[in-house]
């Protein structure tokens, strides 16, 4: 079953985080733009169970919980660890949807994200704008932004390089 027909018979909602905004204290914004339409771009990264299609960071995704309860998934990472991150809106219309990582290896608390997918200033081109607020746990907070800029930045060279 695809995602969003899962997601089109749920009532997900933002349980207290309205994507990126006011999570944590800290902010991260990354934007691309993509010479791909914004449907074609959304085709790939708006299912939220193929992350592991164009994230180069992720090796393996399994997808569960169900509608009333929440959407998780699992990521596993290149050195095994395990990644668990629950979404809390979607919207195929809108290009967009938001989620809290619940658990793993990153440096990060209170992290929520948003990912969105829209058509650029020219014919042809889509802006990709990925976002959180987070505490960072355990490192300095240039540290943490740069680790999650980072992931950011892998993301778009992966979606880049599916779409050649």
């Amino acid at each position: 079953m695809r995602f969003t027909r899962l997601v089109s018979h749920a009532a997900l909602t933002p349980s207290g985080a309205g994507g990126a905004s006011g999570a944590g204290a800290l902010d991260v914004m990354k934007t691309t733009t993509i010479d791909h339409p914004a449907e074609e771009v959304w085709a790939l990264i708006g299912e939220y169970s193929h992350l592991d299609k164009w994230h180069p960071a992720v090796v393996k995704l399994e997808l569960s919980g169900d509608g009333g309860n929440g959407v998780y998934r699992s990521l596993t990472l290149p050195d095994g660890a395990i990644l668990k991150e629950k979404l809390h809106s979607y919207s195929l219309d809108d290009m967009t949807y938001s989620y809290s990582i619940v658990e793993g290896p990153l440096p990060v608390k209170n992290y929520v994200s948003r990912i969105t997918v829209r058509p650029g200033d020219n014919a042809g081109q889509s802006v990709i704008e990925w976002s959180s607020s987070f505490d960072p746990a355990g490192v300095e907070e240039a540290e943490a932004k740069k680790i999650v800029g980072g992931i950011y930045t892998a993301g778009f060279d992966g979606i880049n390089d599916k779409l050649k």
